[in-house]
C-alpha cells in the first residue's frame, strides 16, 4: 500500500501530503484517445488493466500564519468501499496533532466528491467538520455546480451539500482569476477538468511548489498535455491548462505534486525541445 502521509518543507512552509484513500487501480480511463501501447509504456506496465498506485490526496499547509487544507478528500464513501486508508483524513490530521478547529482555511481545487467530502462530517449528519475554516473556491466552480441544469445530478448534490453550510455560516469565499489566499498561497485557474478548476502555487523563501489538483492525474500528463482524462469536461481547455501550469512550473523552477499522485511524488517540469519532461525529485 502507498504511504498515507509525508511531511516536507517548502521554504518556511511545512507541507503535509495526506491520503484519504490509497487504492491500486487501472488508469485506462485517464488516457482517452491514446494507443494503450503508448501510455502503458509511459507508466512502466504492459497491460492496460494493470492496477497502479493511486491516491485521493489532500495537503496541509502551515507556516504562514494559517492552517490550510488543500481539498478535503473522499470521506466516508472511501471507507465504505474498503479503500486502504479510505476516509481517514481526520485521523491523519490527528496524527500531526492538528484538531478540527485549528483548520482555518480550506482551498478547493474543485468540487468533485473526492475533493470536498470532509468539508462536512459524513458521520454527523452533514455538520461542518472544520468550524473555524473559510472555504475558498472559484466562482465559476460554484456557479457550475449550483446551476439549475444540474438539479438532480449526484455530483452537483455533493458539491452543494459540502459548500452550502459554509455559505450559510458566512464562511464561503468565491474567487475570480488568480487569487492570493495568503502571501504564500495563490490559486491559479486551470479549467477544463471542471469549469472552475484551480491549481495552487506556494511560494516561500525563494522556493515554490505547484499542487495540481486534477489538472494532471499522473506525472506523465505533464509531458503529454493532450492525453485526455475521460473525466475532463472540456478536453481542449484541460489541454491548455496543462500547458499553462507546466510553463509556470518551469518558470518558477517549482516542485510539482498532485492529489492523485501516490505519496510522496515530487518532481520538476523541464522544458525540452518540442515540449516538457517530468523529472522526479
Amino acid at each position: 500500500m502507498s504511504r498515507l502521509s509525508e511531511v516536507f518543507e517548502v521554504g518556511g512552509l511545512t507541507v503535509a501530503a495526506l491520503s484519504d484513500g490509497a487504492p491500486d487501480r487501472p488508469l485506462g480511463g485517464f488516457f482517452h484517445g491514446v494507443d494503450p501501447a503508448d501510455w502503458t509504456a509511459a507508466l512502466g506496465i504492459t497491460d492496460a488493466e494493470t492496477p497502479v498506485p493511486f491516491n485521493f490526496g489532500t495537503f496541509l499547509i502551515r507556516g504562514d500564519g494559517r492552517t490550510t487544507l488543500i481539498d478535503t478528500g473522499m470521506g466516508v464513501p472511501a471507507r465504505e468501499m474498503g479503500i486502504p486508508g479510505g476516509g481517514e483524513l481526520l485521523l491523519r490530521l490527528a496524527e500531526l496533532g492538528v484538531a478540527r478547529d485549528e483548520v482555518d482555511t480550506i482551498v478547493q481545487t474543485h468540487l468533485h466528491p473526492d475533493h470536498c467530502a470532509w468539508n462536512t462530517d459524513g458521520d454527523a449528519d452533514g455538520a461542518i467538520t472544520f468550524p473555524n475554516a473559510t472555504v475558498y473556491v472559484a466562482r465559476a466552480e460554484l456557479e457550475h455546480w449550483n446551476g439549475s441544469d444540474l438539479d438532480g445530478d449526484d455530483r452537483a448534490g455533493v458539491a452543494r451539500r459540502k459548500t452550502g453550510p459554509y455559505g450559510d455560516a458566512g464562511r464561503l469565499e468565491p474567487t475570480d482569476g488568480e487569487f492570493a489566499v495568503t502571501d504564500s498561497l495563490t490559486m491559479i485557474p486551470t479549467p477544463g477538468h471542471t469549469p472552475g478548476h484551480c491549481s495552487v502555487l506556494l511560494a516561500s523563501g525563494g522556493e515554490h511548489l505547484v499542487i495540481l489538483g486534477d489538472a494532471a492525474h499522473h506525472p506523465v500528463h505533464l509531458e503529454h498535455h493532450d492525453w485526455i482524462p475521460g473525466v475532463d469536461l472540456d478536453p481542449a481547455e484541460s489541454t491548455r491548462s496543462r500547458g499553462k501550469i507546466a510553463a509556470l512550473a518551469v518558470e518558477k523552477d517549482a516542485l510539482v505534486t498532485g492529489g492523485q499522485f501516490p505519496i510522496l511524488t515530487l518532481g520538476r517540469v523541464r522544458a525540452v525541445e518540442g515540449g516538457y519532461r517530468w523529472e522526479g525529485a
